[in-house]
């Protein structure tokens, strides 16, 4: 049976692995030649290798989009609502890329199981902090991040996004390419929780996480995490040591290297 389950992934493998570098190249040669100009903090705060997942906040409809343009040694593989898969052309592009579908508001098993397959083979899974769109900062943050952390043993990544609440209406305001900031900030991992305590732990889990994010974004776009005084510190260890990762990114790309204190 395992060599069957084997078989099947890499056959998938395959598959997605072509469309995913079609797509690549589509968004760096139309979508950030002529909509965005994009800058990226923090690159090397992404781990090259072991059990990865981005944390992230979620403004534009975009934002998904333009982290899988990224190559950190790695696809990454973003959760998508499920809705996603039945809505025209969207769904083309979450399921050619393989994206892991999710219903939210509810315990999803089946996506669970999907994300911590997807951590073992090596591939970086991308989720939505906060589980929905925000345009107006931080909302409160959802446990599956942490759960899943803590259940893969996997470093986390911090990712903070501006620059596409607005888009694509700003681009037709001002017809120019609209200036989009990624930031990563330093990894960390999740101590070890007795897993009958897990459940209890989980939400001020996140919530550390989530200070985590709002830490690399502007304080404009900080919401609810606005406060980073009372960030603690319980249950994360972000004395973790990780490979940079390898690949470059392309000229066309503002690169800032830090030293960045996140």
């Amino acid at each position: 049976m395992d060599a069957e389950i084997n078989i099947e992934f890499q056959k998938k493998k395959v598959r997605h692995d072509w469309r995913r570098r079609v797509f690549r190249f589509g968004i760096w040669n139309l979508l950030y030649r002529f909509w965005f100009r994009l800058r990226v903090e923090g690159w090397e705060n992404i781990p090259s290798d072991g059990p990865v997942i981005m944390m992230g906040n979620h403004m534009g409809v975009l934002d998904p989009v333009i982290m899988i343009s990224f190559y950190p040694d790695r696809d990454i593989v973003p959760l998508a609502k499920i809705e996603a898969f039945d809505e025209p052309v969207i769904r083309y592009f979450v399921r050619h890329w393989g994206a892991i579908p999710v219903k939210r508001g509810t315990l999803d098993l089946k996506a669970l199981k999907s994300s911590i397959d997807t951590i073992e083979r090596g591939l970086v899974a991308m989720l939505y902090a906060e589980g929905t769109r925000s345009k107006t900062g931080l909302i409160k943050g959802q446990e599956g991040t942490a759960y899943l952390a803590h259940k893969t043993g996997a470093q986390v990544v911090p990712v903070a996004i501006w620059g596409t609440r607005d888009f694509p209406y700003s681009w037709w305001r001002e017809f120019r390419r609209t200036q989009v900031t990624i930031r990563f900030g330093k990894p960390f991992k999740f101590i070890e929780v007795d897993k009958r305590a897990l459940r209890d732990n989980l939400e001020a889990m996140t919530e550390e996480a989530m200070y985590r994010i709002a830490a690399i974004l502007p304080p404009e776009w900080r919401g609810v995490y606005a406060d980073l005084s009372r960030a603690t510190q319980h249950y994360i260890d972000t004395e973790v040591n990780w490979t940079p990762v390898q690949k470059k990114l392309p000229r066309r790309v503002v690169v800032d290297s830090g030293p960045f204190d996140f």
